[in-house]
């Protein structure tokens, strides 16, 4: 039997490099990181890493070539100095509209051989598999082995 993962593997790097380098300094990874924070702006970088479902050095290590690109900027929440709220650039904001365009183009791409019914069940299935495979990160990170020092919920901010 064929792994979804492999599929979902493969997709996820096509994606990313059909993308590439069609946005002048931004690559096919940061894509997702400019949709967000330009629809989410002074959203925390913990809630970030959560939306997307990635860990918490690839958040930095994103926003860190993003801030130093200009398509972002981090500052300390004023309420609890330890949260960092992340911000587009005009940059960004720019950038916001053919970033769009590719994802867009891409679901396209990737979809335009199908049957209309074929798609509505393709995007229900995998909406399906996604909360599921969300439901089962977020039940790993209220796991009482946080407290003992594994990454999870219990040490986010």
């Amino acid at each position: 039997m064929d792994s979804l993962m492999k599929y979902i593997s493969r997709i996820h790097r096509c994606s990313g490099r059909y993308r590439g380098e069609k946005i002048e300094g931004l690559n096919g990874r940061q894509h997702t990181y400019i949709f967000h924070v330009c629809k989410r702006p002074g959203i925390s970088q913990d809630q970030l890493a959560r939306h997307i479902c990635v860990n918490k050095s690839n958040i930095t290590r994103q926003l860190g070539a993003l801030e130093q690109s200009g398509f972002v900027r981090r500052e300390p929440d004023p309420d609890d100095r330890r949260v960092l709220r992340v911000y587009p650039t005009d940059k960004a904001e720019r950038a916001l509209p053919r970033v769009c365009e590719l994802m867009e183009e891409w679901n396209r791409l990737l979809l335009e051989d199908l049957k209309e019914d074929e798609r509505t069940v393709l995007l229900s299935l995998l909406d399906r598999v996604t909360q599921k495979a969300m439901a089962a990160v977020e039940e790993t990170d209220t796991d009482p082995a946080a407290e003992s020092g594994i990454p999870g919920k219990a040490d986010r901010s």
